[in-house]
């Protein structure tokens, strides 16, 4: 009986032990099938992913920017335009993807669900070659072009959009890399300084500084105050809580100035004392219908980092807190394409429209472009009237700082602004373009730690030049 026992315990033991081999081995064969496939370890996955022949990135006019082409070790991403580095990003089998390898890789990688027996036969059996479609991008090679030759040496982000559609014609932001060196290049680029992987015109968030100052202004206007009024000492600094002197970006000579001189001269003392009297708006009113609250990001793409709020504003007296934020050195922050959008709401009657990159999409074998209707939705920022004057007055802001109009035909206007996060200075140079019968294109320049306004003004130049000459 003992012996029987004894028998019948291995048997259970045995039969115990098979059926766990059994439920393991349905688990990995079925439910955790995908987990074992995707691990990062998996020999499989790193050879699936090398057979992929990803799609083709083209820019609004054709032109190559990303292809996929054969080389002695398989098939290999090639990077062919290198003002567009930071835009496309990279594809790499051992460091992943960014930029718009990231924000559309299924497309790119012709990923899809597998629907019919058809799909899982094609896939999982006969192991056809996965293709990818080709992308197509709102942004111009040639204004990245003139965008980088002028920017090149500095540390900064550039956007320009149609005003009218939202369409991202170009999207900078520098320092890059070159994609095509990465797995070699990676141990440098994670450890240089300044972050090539950082994409300021997305994710770099910065104090609104003087371009507050296009906001008050154009709350003037709405509040129909006279803009022929001259504010005493014009011209002189503002000095903040911890010493810091806020001073005009361009310093003309000393002199009263009206609001619409101290905006082109980006002057804060006008709008310091327009500020305190009783036709002006509160701070949180006068940035409430510009959006802040909700900003404005490219699907896909990296989003706003937040700022570290200043270790001494929750220290400080209601009214070194309140001057503050009147010139754009307190609690609100921006990045460059949330900015981008305001621009283009001055330009396109008080109305901007949700930035979008992705404009169509080409499927293997063909030659056709299917065009993507944008997913973008309209964003109301001020009235039409008032929208229209703060578009004279860009304009005339222009005449401070340039002069005549580059080409004629075109209209023009512009305005420099100044801020300042921690210890660095920023530069901006901010405006439209607009054809006699096209669409205004708005744009944005951005100068990190700098205060060379001349260099800030010939980068302008050229990105007007080259917007008037595709125009």
């Amino acid at each position: 009986m003992l012996f029987k026992r004894q028998i019948r315990h291995i048997l259970f033991a045995v039969l115990a032990g098979l059926a766990l081999v059994g439920l393991s081995a349905a688990y990995w064969a079925i439910a955790g099938r995908d987990n074992l496939l995707l691990r990062e370890d998996n020999p499989r996955r790193i050879e699936a992913l090398a057979r992929i022949q990803r799609g083709g990135i083209f820019d609004r006019n054709s032109q190559v920017l990303v292809e996929t082409v054969a080389s002695d070790s398989g098939l290999a991403r090639r990077y062919l335009e290198s003002s567009t580095y930071s835009l496309t990003g990279y594809y790499s089998l051992r460091y992943g993807v960014g930029g718009a390898e990231a924000a559309y890789d299924d497309i790119l990688a012709g990923a899809r669900r597998l629907e019919t027996l058809a799909d899982y036969f094609n896939n999982y059996i006969l192991r056809l070659p996965q293709i990818g479609a080709d992308i197509m991008l709102t942004v111009d090679a040639e204004i990245h072009k003139a965008l980088v030759d002028a920017m090149t040496g500095t540390s900064g982000a550039a956007i320009v959009m149609d005003a009218e559609s939202g369409e991202l014609l170009a999207l900078l932001s520098l320092p890059s890399f070159d994609p095509n060196r990465l797995d070699a290049d990676w141990g440098i680029l994670v450890e240089t300084e300044g972050n090539p992987f950082f994409n300021r015109a997305l994710q770099g968030n910065y104090q609104l500084g003087g371009n507050i100052y296009a906001l008050w202004l154009a709350q003037a206007v709405d509040a129909a105050f006279e803009l022929s009024l001259r504010f005493t000492g014009g011209t002189e600094p503002i000095t903040l809580d911890d010493g810091t002197a806020i001073h005009c970006v361009i310093q003309p000579a000393p002199a009263d100035l009206t609001l619409t001189e101290a905006f082109g001269f980006g002057c804060p003392a006008p709008f310091k004392s327009y500020q305190q009297m009783q036709s002006a708006a509160d701070t949180d009113d006068l940035i409430s219908s510009y959006h802040f609250s909700d900003p404005v990001v490219l699907p896909g793409f990296p989003q706003p980092e937040p700022l570290p709020e200043p270790a001494t504003t929750s220290e400080l007296e209601p009214e070194a807190l309140a001057l503050r934020n009147a010139l754009g050195q307190g609690n609100q922050t921006t990045t460059p394409l949330h900015l981008v959008t305001i621009i283009a709401a001055f330009a396109n009657d008080g109305v901007a429209i949700a930035p979008w990159l992705y404009a169509a999409q080409r499927q293997p074998g063909t030659d056709e472009w299917i065009r993507q209707p944008p997913n973008s939705e309209s964003l109301p920022m001020l009235n039409a009237a008032t929208a229209r004057k703060m578009r004279t007055l860009l304009r005339d802001a222009w005449g401070i700082l340039y002069g005549e109009p580059p080409h004629p035909h075109i209209e023009v206007g512009t305005y420099l602004a100044m801020s300042r996060s921690g210890d660095e200075t920023q530069l901006w140079l901010n405006g439209f373009v607009a054809p006699e019968n096209g669409s205004p294109a708005a744009f944005v320049i951005l100068l990190e730690d700098s205060a060379d306004v001349a260099h800030l003004l010939r980068i302008g130049r050229a990105l007007i030049e080259a917007l008037s000459q595709s125009a």
